[in-house]
């Protein structure tokens, strides 16, 4: 019963802290080669936690480079989702093993397990000699690099981080590379996690006017702290509560917040993907809520030139950034990770972001949706009801 109450204690969100620095790395023509040349870099450690792991340019990218740091005597770890990195061939995870790396998979597939394969990692985490961390919503695909894809090329964020926090970061990271190691075994961990401790670390007044931050993990099976931070600002908002995300089904509770914040005169958007979308079906279920929601005054963008695929959240000063979608799946029964950041000059930089992809939306009007296709309509209703059965059937 302890060691489940430290291994539940863990996953509350870490303590605020000040001193840090964060950069906005929007696209992978920008991200990869920050990130590469990070590891090039590197003097004594590389952790890396990745989701969605396929074979071509960018995965062959970071297999050299991090066969590189494995040569030059850096400790290496890798932690991939077994499920999201079936297209990582055999060849590349055996350069990764030959070279040192160390390199785990998360929650392999078993059937014996029935429905616990559900629980995927979905972070997306890389820290280097615990001094920088890299995060957000990409993977280790050709998917996300506009120099391969092209306009095929997934809208995405990643947030360059240093200070304090990143220690924070490292203790994510230690807890699922330690809990999952066969057989497990919680002294161990518990002493490996020592070196992360937050004692060192003063913690923040949210008074103050100093710029603060912290991590806040979902540990799945419906523990979701990232989804209650987010309703407790969007009932605190007073200028503005934007979110981004790529795949838009959420919770009667979120949507409630969302509406109630835009009937308190807030200025409430959602960027949404269009027509460009890895999952049709999420998106016909998510539209289903669209007439609600416009009525509300809530403004729904559709982001036309590429799958919008990055997690944001913006409200007033505060800003979430991620690997966590807000839907129901995500928050129910995966392992997520957002960076929040309360800062003045950095939410101005996000905002000056997002407005430029609001310049690339097709707005939804409530006016031109009432008026759509019966086939729309349908689609909606048939995916709305695929949704709300799948959750029931889980919830039992």
């Amino acid at each position: 019963m302890g060691s489940s109450r430290k291994t539940h204690k863990f996953f509350t969100p870490s303590p605020w802290r000040s001193g840090n620095q964060f950069s906005l790395l929007p696209n992978g023509d920008q991200f990869f080669p920050e990130i590469i040349s990070a590891i090039e870099s590197a003097h004594s450690s590389i952790d890396l936690e990745m989701y969605l792991v396929e074979s071509g340019n960018v995965a062959t990218r970071f297999v050299d480079a991090l066969c590189r740091a494995a040569n030059r005597k850096l400790r290496v770890r890798v932690l991939f989702d077994h499920v999201g990195s079936r297209g990582f061939n055999q060849q590349d995870q055996l350069r990764l093993k030959e070279s040192g790396v160390y390199l785990r998979f998360y929650n392999r597939l078993r059937r014996k397990k029935l429905f616990r394969n559900l629980a995927r990692d979905h972070r997306k985490i890389i820290i280097i000699d615990d001094q920088l961390a890299f995060v957000g919503g990409t993977g280790i695909t050709d998917k996300f690099d506009p120099t391969t894809s092209n306009q095929d090329a997934w809208r995405e964020l990643m947030i360059r981080i240093q200070g304090p926090v990143v220690r924070d970061w490292k203790g994510m990271f230690e807890h699922i590379w330690w809990h999952y190691k066969s057989p497990f075994n919680f002294k161990n961990w518990r002493n490996k996690l020592q070196q992360t401790k937050y004692s060192s670390f003063d913690n923040v007044k949210l008074e103050s006017i100093t710029p603060h931050a912290r991590i806040n993990g979902s540990r799945g099976f419906g523990i979701d702290p990232i989804k209650g931070a987010l309703i407790s600002q969007l009932r605190k908002a007073k200028r503005r509560a934007w979110i981004s995300t790529a795949y838009f089904y959420p919770s009667r509770k979120l949507r409630r917040e969302i509406k109630h914040a835009a009937l308190r005169g807030v200025d409430v958007r959602l960027l949404l993907p269009g027509p460009k979308t890895d999952h049709p079906s999420i998106r016909y279920a998510g539209q289903s809520y669209y007439r609600k929601l416009l009525k509300c005054g809530v403004q729904i963008y559709e982001y036309q030139p590429h799958f919008l695929h990055m997690k944001v959240a913006l409200i007033d000063n505060w800003s979430s950034i991620g690997s966590c979608n807000f839907d129901r799946w995500n928050l129910r029964w995966n392992l997520e990770a957002n960076q929040e950041i309360i800062d003045a000059a950095f939410a101005e930089d996000v905002s000056n972001m997002l407005l430029d992809d609001f310049s690339h939306c097709k707005i939804i009007e409530s006016k031109h949706w009432a008026s759509r296709s019966w086939f729309q309509r349908f689609r909606e209703f048939f995916w709305s009801r695929v949704g709300l059965l799948i959750t029931k059937i889980f919830d039992q």
